[in-house]
């Protein structure tokens, strides 16, 4: 097969982390629990073809995206297939790894985890015979224009590199120095040097490993998820949350609809979100919103959002509409987590919380305590209070309660404006912003769960350091080198 080789199509605002880890590939995992620039992946876990059987590549597309439910003709013999049926016979056919290829499309078009990828992106599934310069209109682009004949292509090329880059010397090759984005790459084996020979600079390459670490490798497991993240085992369904660098499983779905429906997890092997939940365990997440729960003591407490709020008398139980009966006996260690907030009185008009909308301006607020906290923008309705009604209420009644801060932006929710591209990571109230695709993947976020906000709602969150990708054991040894538009 020729060369068709990929070089980059975007121009990224990134921060590398650059790893300088020593490995001895000999030695090493197939693919490092850290990132090393000169050593990405094995040989020989490249030419593992039966490292996914088609049962598995086929259950791995059903967890991600919508891929099981296209199909296509098969380039080579001519066959219609879907898509793990394709996956699987251009691994075989060409003796590389499945992974590789479901890594590649992800990479190079963001197909597998999209839930409705368009036709170009499917089109130009693995970025094949795209180069800077290059034309999509071209006779060469067009001749591998398809989803199939892109996955054929793919898998092909790096079987060709491998099997042909000793003869070859304008590819890239092992053992010798190359420049990759103002760093210094030697390329410790064939398969490395092939990944650079496809994608010459370092960032895509660094975003190829990600997505592998995330899908296949060590790395999710050890990553410092930001406060507010939700995780989920694709194998058993279950949910947790990362809440003060705890994790914190989430003991059913009443829990988890009640209270963090608007967060989209992030997906995690069985053996990752094993693995992060025993690095840093915290008690279990057991209380839905609005739970009665009355401790050793005898006191009584409503659970609202992260707030305990003293519940002092009979009438303003009865206020509440709560049955005796409902009310949960628990010790006062297990909502110890929950901020005490302000004692419920008879007299409190909405003393579950409400939206209420002022019906000569329009304005929406969110009364609770005693205190109307305006509403910015249609999208915290739509992040914080999905489907809950509005109530009328005119400027006099509003007039009664005291005015407080805006409604935030919740943790863990990934935000952006409609005039700049950052995304953004709410954590602890601040916006982190996230440098580079790189990052936001290597963490498992999904363009999807993106929320576009106003400016002026953005900037009640102060900026909070920048998301990097780094685990506990990269601490003090990864370096960012900032790369400018």
């Amino acid at each position: 097969m020729p060369d068709h080789k990929k070089t980059s199509r975007k121009t990224w605002l990134a921060a590398l982390l650059v790893v300088t880890a020593g490995l001895t590939p000999g030695l090493s995992p197939s693919v490092a629990a850290s990132f090393n620039p000169n050593y990405i992946i094995s040989d020989s876990e490249m030419r593992d073809a039966n490292a996914m059987s088609f049962a598995d590549i086929y259950s791995f597309l059903n967890q991600r995206g919508s891929l099981n439910d296209r199909f296509d003709v098969d380039p080579v013999d001519g066959l219609l297939k879907g898509t793990a049926q394709l996956v699987d016979d251009a691994a075989k056919r060409y003796s590389v790894n499945p992974k590789y290829v479901l890594v590649l499309m992800q990479k190079e078009s963001g197909v597998v985890e999209a839930a409705a990828p368009t036709a170009n992106r499917l089109e130009w599934a693995t970025g094949y015979a795209l180069c800077d310069g290059c034309y999509k209109s071209s006779e060469l682009a067009q001749k591998y224009k398809g989803f199939s004949k892109q996955i054929d292509a793919g898998a092909g090329w790096m079987d060709w590199y491998m099997t042909n880059a000793a003869d070859l010397s304008y590819l890239k090759q092992p053992g010798i120095t190359y420049a990759m984005s103002d760093l210094q790459v030697t390329p410790a084996n064939l398969a490395t040097a092939g990944l650079y020979s496809y994608t010459p600079h370092l960032h895509g390459n660094q975003l190829l490993w990600n997505i592998w670490q995330r899908w296949f490798g060590e790395g999710a497991a050890d990553i410092k998820f930001p406060d507010g993240t939700l995780l989920t085992d694709v194998d058993t369904g279950e949910f947790a949350l990362i809440q003060g660098s705890q994790f914190r499983p989430i003991t059913n779905l009443s829990v988890l609809n009640s209270r963090f429906r608007h967060l989209t997890p992030i997906e995690l092997g069985d053996d990752d979100f094993r693995t992060v939940s025993q690095a840093s365990p915290g008690r279990p997440i057991a209380f839905t919103d609005l739970a009665l729960v009355r401790d050793e003591t005898g006191a009584i407490f409503l659970l609202a959002g992260d707030e305990r709020r003293p519940i002092e008398s009979l009438e303003a139980f009865r206020l509440i509409g709560f049955n005796p009966e409902e009310i949960e006996d628990v010790l006062a260690a297990d909502i110890e987590d929950y901020k005490l907030g302000l004692p419920i009185m008879p007299e409190e008009s909405y003393p579950l919380g409400q939206l209420v909308q002022d019906s000569v301006t329009g304005a929406v607020f969110w009364v609770n305590s005693g205190v109307r906290h305006p509403i910015w923008d249609r999208s915290i309705l739509d992040i914080r209070f999905t489907n809950q009604p509005i109530v009328q209420a005119a400027p006099t009644q509003l007039e009664m309660f005291i005015v407080g801060e805006p409604v935030t932006v919740p943790d863990g929710t990934l935000v952006k404006t409609s005039d700049d591209p950052t995304v953004y990571v709410i954590e602890s109230g601040f916006r982190r912003p996230i440098p580079s695709e790189e990052v936001f993947l290597g963490y498992g976020y999904r363009w999807a769960s993106v929320v576009t906000c106003s400016s002026e709602v953005l900037a009640l969150h102060p900026v909070g350091d920048t998301l990097l990708l780094i685990t506990s054991e990269d601490e003090g040894e990864v370096t960012a080198a900032a790369v400018g538009l």
